[in-house]
């Protein structure tokens, strides 16, 4: 029998159904705000520490508030039954638009990756992984903006006192390796699942496909999938290595976090449509959105698990109409339930039904909106804060007031001011002196006859030569790296290359010092800015060497390898031999670390030629 009423909400048709209960629509009887009610089965309400499980995905659910992602509206329980209320998104799932036939271009992929990205970077901050992004929780407003559905199973870091060590939660298709695996559980699981689902959006099929979950887990684990242009040949090269980088296994192989990879691929979507507004407008007019197997309300199944037939992404008919699936957390086994919603000839749910109560007992009945929670949790935090504060103020003034009386009557001594100086340089190094300078000072100042003096003065030359280096990259700024003396000229434009170039960066000053060496008073013509460009200029070339020094240790074993690996194919395949000869010296021809393996490759390429 159909529940009528939860809290203020009147019920209406049922969604879907899981696991952990049923999700209906329903509508609040003073706004006449419609919503979706996500309703707990009572069997688990009354299960030993479920309640805490509960509560704790609510205060989860509460710290999400974002456009992207299916808002809480409020929560509480009507006789025994635990429910929360959540926005109600009238459109379909990317996972029903699959189904129906649909495939999405690059450009569509990559719009619809920046908006989970830009929701996922707001659940990371607040300390939450979703754990199970897939086509089925992620759903299309009727705008085009997709919105995160089912945070139901996220955990937050470092809460584990509500959940089983090992536990496996997620839906295998989109599942990380390391999920997969049972270790532990990071931000970065949520980049392999989106990488799945950019897969699946090109391809119309996520990247492997098994018989059985084992299986499945096992290939998330250990087997490399095929490139996604294998499916979709339209895919562009960039977009197929980054689903690539997404897939690694180790999760340190992907992007370090979810803003950087959103940023990459805005990056990377401008580069791709830059050419024809053309092809845009023909891939515009060719795009059709196909029907969605419901009539039009946003549904989603987090308990399921794609069947053989859903792997290969055949249209199949369901029993009920709107599938509106959002498990509850449910790390111990007892609760871990990723069932498929109930197919046309299938045995439906295996999830408890609630059954009406024949003669209802007394009515427990609580109902809570996250906006009266949020205002009551202001009042508290801003009563404790005043306490807070007042005390902070009482013994900041007594500690000042102690530390002024102590700092007037006993000065630090030699050993005070070099050990801050030494400290900080240990933790901070010296790139920036600013900090310390006073300690600086007042140990040459008060302690010039000390032992340690002669390390504080390089302190404190270096000091003076960061600030030279300030002034003139302020003024090299304001004057847009124009004028008219040569030295200040050519270490401009060597300043602008050091990050990009810092080799030809290095030569531009090496070139600048050797034209006005030291002896021989060639700079004594010079002004005293053209001197401190040269002064600077020595320790910049000192920088780069660094730089170029430590490019080369850290690529040169790499490249060497690349070379050994061309000589090996010069028989068998002569043909990629020489392609990767070249490459060798396209890429590094110009970079003198590395001019006796292009050298070789020089050599070689000459004698594949002559072949």
């Amino acid at each position: 029998m159909q529940i009528e009423r939860l809290g203020p909400y009147r019920i209406g048709r049922k969604l879907g159904k899981g696991g952990m209960g049923s999700v209906y629509e329903a509508v609040d009887d003073k706004t006449g705000q419609r919503v979706a009610v996500k309703a707990l089965t009572p069997q688990l309400a009354m299960a030993e520490g479920f309640r805490e499980r509960f509560q704790a995905e609510i205060e989860s659910l509460k710290k999400l508030q974002h456009e992207g992602i299916v808002r809480l509206m409020g929560y509480g329980e009507d006789d025994g039954i635990l429910f929360y209320s959540m926005e109600l998104v009238e459109g379909p799932s990317l996972e029903q638009e699959i189904i129906g036939g649909r495939r999405f271009d690059w450009n569509e992929t990559l719009s619809i990756a920046v908006q989970v990205c830009r929701a996922l970077k707001h659940a990371h901050d607040h300390g939450i992984v979703h754990r199970d992004i897939k086509p089925a929780n992620l759903l299309m407003a009727p705008d085009e903006r997709v919105k995160i559905a089912d945070f139901g199973i996220a955990r937050l870091f470092g809460s584990t006192q509500l959940t089983t060590a090992g536990g496996v939660l997620g839906t295998a298709d989109y599942m990380s390796p390391e999920q997969a695996d049972g270790r532990a559980v990071t931000e970065r699981c949520d980049q392999y699942a989106l990488g799945c689902v950019m897969f699946a959006l090109l391809a119309g099929r996520p990247p492997f496909k098994a018989k059985t979950m084992p299986e499945m887990l096992q290939m998330q684990r250990f087997a490399e999938p095929e490139p996604v242009r294998r499916f979709a040949p339209n895919t562009p090269e960039q977009l197929d290595r980054l689903i690539a980088q997404l897939l690694s296994k180790e999760p340190g192989d992907r992007f370090p976090n979810v803003l950087v990879l959103s940023r990459h691929m805005e990056a990377m979507q401008k580069a791709l449509s830059r050419p024809a507004k053309q092809d845009e407008n023909m891939a515009a007019a060719s795009k059709t959105a196909k029907p969605s197997p419901n009539d039009g309300t946003a549904v989603f199944d987090a308990d399921a698990t794609l069947s053989p037939e859903d792997l290969s992404m055949t249209p199949s008919e369901t029993t009920d109409s709107d599938v509106y699936n959002a498990p509850t957390i449910a790390d111990d086994d007892a609760y871990q339930l990723h069932e498929p919603s109930p197919v046309a000839g299938g045995s439906g749910s295996s999830a408890a039904t609630l059954k009406p109560k024949t003669a209802p007992p007394a009515t427990k009945s609580r109902f809570t909106t996250v906006e009266e929670a949020e205002r009551l949790a202001r009042q508290q935090q801003a009563a404790r804060w005043t306490v807070v504060v007042q005390l902070l103020l009482l013994l900041t003034t007594i500690g000042g007031l102690g530390w002024l009386g102590w700092k007037l009557t006993r000065p630090a001594t030699a050993d005070q001011l070099y050990q801050a100086i030494d400290e900080y340089v240990a933790d901070k190094g010296d790139a920036n002196l600013t900090p310390i300078s006073s300690n600086i000072d007042e140990f040459l100042k008060r302690f010039p006859e000390d032992a340690r003096a002669d390390s504080v003065r390089g302190y404190a030359e270096e000091l003076e030569l960061q600030k030279l280096e300030r002034k003139l990259k302020l003024r090299n700024r304001m004057s847009g790296g124009a004028t008219s003396a040569p030295v200040m000229e050519v270490f401009s434009q060597a300043f602008r290359l050091q990050n990009t170039d810092p080799a030809q960066a290095a030569a531009m000053l090496e070139s600048l010092l050797k034209l006005y060496p030291k002896a021989g008073g060639a700079r004594s013509a010079l002004s005293d800015d053209e001197r401190s460009y040269l002064t600077l200029a020595e320790r910049q070339l000192t920088k780069l060497r660094q730089v170029i020094d430590k490019r080369a240790a850290d690529q040169l074993p790499t490249l060497k390898e690349r070379l050994a690996t061309a000589q090996r194919f010069e028989q068998s395949a002569p043909a990629e031999a020489a392609e990767m000869y070249q490459a060798i010296i396209d890429l590094y021809g110009d970079q003198p670390w590395a001019a006796d393996v292009v050298d070789q490759a020089r050599e070689r390429l000459q004698t594949l030629a002559q072949k």
